[in-house]
């Protein structure tokens, strides 16, 4: 992403976070009468909420600003996006998909990358304007 920014890897990662449970949640639809079929589930948060914990509680002297924000983005990039699968089933056929959360998990992950993908572009029009100089 341009402008190597603590900000930009967290939309980044997010994105790609929110990205990954869309696929899950689409398959987990497409699969809801497939017998046997388990539910795949996707957590980016708590890595990421992790990441931004252990960047707060850290405070460095400015002769290493540099290198730590570089460090914090490196961290940031390689969080986990964590897919696992649904284990328990209460239908005949052993297929554990409730479609109506599914489509409730869809509409949500939709509305979180659409928010998401506003956040970037206003954080690339405010920088544009600075460029710019208020023009």
């Amino acid at each position: 992403m341009i402008g190597d920014s603590i900000t930009s890897a967290l939309y980044q990662k997010a994105l790609d976070g929110t990205w990954q449970r869309q696929k899950a949640t689409s398959n987990n639809i497409a699969n809801s009468e497939t017998p046997g079929y388990k539910a795949i589930k996707v957590n980016f948060e708590d890595s990421l909420k992790a990441e931004m914990n252990k960047l707060q509680t850290t405070s460095k002297s400015s002769t290493t600003a540099f290198l730590d924000k570089m460090e914090s983005i490196q961290s940031i990039e390689d969080s986990q996006i964590s897919v696992y699968e649904g284990a328990t089933s209460s239908r005949l056929d052993e297929n554990n998909v409730d479609l109506e959360s599914e489509n409730i998990d869809m509409s949500k992950s939709v509305l979180q990358y659409y928010y998401l993908v506003r956040g970037v572009t206003d954080s690339y029009s405010r920088l544009k304007y600075g460029i710019n100089g208020g023009k």
